[in-house]
């Protein structure tokens, strides 16, 4: 047992019955639920056959990030082949529809309509993530009395009953899915207009190719939503990369002000269980007195705000798995501790509002790897014995 093992939270397999277009099992991430003080929470979904899956607009208290992606990795670009339309708005009488062909992630900002949501054609498996702001999910649908006046009725945020079982909590197990209150033919109460405004349209961003140069262990292309380098006002920062080889990662470092998430799971969306990997990682408040924590499992860490962490060790790699590194700010930076030309300590700033590319001071850094490449490689065990 170690001090921080409450940051710890290993992923659980869970069967579902959504029907033969959702992949079973999948796996979630509840957030509080799950990692006590937990500020966010996701799934682990792969849809593999048309599905009108949210047919009626909501809302949530937080921002949302919805990422569709396609579902091989690291090639989530090339083995993307689907048509998904999803209605967002800031009102009910102005939905704007969107049509996503690629690699997309919209960004849902706090009480912002969105839906309905359908999986029109699926050329190919679609791994969908999304991504809530907080602890608990939950979200606001519009609801009418007998008496014509409306009210907003709340489901989920950790509350929300079993529709079969009421006695028992919602799991999102999928089983009441076909007996949907909202019939095919609902008449819509909300309005879809043609125009796309500028301030609707930025919340929809394709996801860019990233070709990296990091060699075999680190294949390439890799995949990052930047924040706010991609889009204005984002509040979350996340990249998909897939780690194929032993390697150290990162120097010890902490953040300021908000939480990051660490997920590791296996490189197939089909079957993220299929993980075979050591992985050490070294967590503590104190820089000089850090645990090391081995994850042979899929995996989520919560790292807290000032909470000193890495490097990550990845040993024994025996079959690829995702590095997916989650912070919930628009702008990435870490704060490390150095000496001066006197042996003094200080601390430096870096991140992607100030790190410039080492071959051209103009380029921002976009964490390619070819300086990595290029320099001289610190082995496992040197990257050991600077902690």
């Amino acid at each position: 047992m170690g001090q921080y093992d409450y940051l710890f939270y290993e992923l659980d397999k869970q069967e579902t019955n959504w029907g033969d277009w959702c992949h079973s099992p999948q796996a979630y991430f509840r957030g509080d639920e799950n990692i006590e003080g937990a500020t966010m929470n996701c799934g682990f979904q792969v849809f593999t056959k048309p599905v009108y899956m949210e047919r009626e607009p909501h809302f949530h208290r937080e921002e949302e990030y919805l990422f569709f992606m396609g579902a091989k990795f690291p090639d989530v670009f090339s083995s993307f082949d689907a048509e998904i339309e999803i209605c967002v708005g800031p009102s009910l009488d102005k939905l704007e529809k969107y049509t996503i062909t690629k690699p997309t992630v919209v960004r849902l900002p706090s009480e912002m309509w969105h839906c309905p949501l359908n999986f029109k054609r699926m050329g190919k498996p679609v791994f969908f993530q999304a991504v809530m702001m907080h602890g608990h999910g939950g979200l606001a649908k519009l609801r009418k009395r007998e008496d014509g006046s409306e009210y907003l009725e709340w489901f989920g945020g950790g509350k929300h009953n079993c529709v079969l079982h009421p006695e028992k909590r919602c799991t999102y197990c999928g089983s009441c899915f076909d007996r949907n209150p909202v019939a095919d033919t609902i008449e819509p109460y909300w309005t879809v207009v043609e125009e796309h405004t500028p301030e609707i349209a930025q919340l929809v961003h394709e996801l860019e190719i990233e070709p990296t140069d990091h060699g075999p262990r680190c294949p390439s292309p890799q995949c990052y939503f930047r924040g706010e380098t991609y889009m204005k006002g984002a509040q979350y920062h996340v990249g998909f990369q897939v780690i194929a080889g032993e390697m150290p990662m990162e120097d010890p470092h902490f953040h300021m002000a908000k939480d990051e998430y660490l997920f590791f799971w296996g490189a197939d969306p089909m079957d993220i269980f299929n993980f075979d990997v050591d992985i050490e990682l070294y967590i503590g408040e104190d820089r000089d007195n850090m645990e090391v924590h081995h994850i042979t499992k899929p995996t989520v860490v919560r790292i807290p705000p000032n909470m000193w962490h890495c490097p990550i060790l990845f040993k024994n790699v025996k079959t690829p798995f995702v590095f997916q590194a989650a912070w919930l700010s628009g702008t990435w930076g870490t704060i490390v501790r150095k000496q001066d030309a006197d042996g003094k300590y200080i601390y430096v700033y870096q991140g992607d509002n100030v790190r410039m590319c080492v071959y051209d001071q103009k380029k921002r850094c976009t964490l390619c790897g070819k300086c990595m490449k290029d320099k001289k490689r610190v082995s496992i065990e040197e990257a050991k014995n600077q902690v």
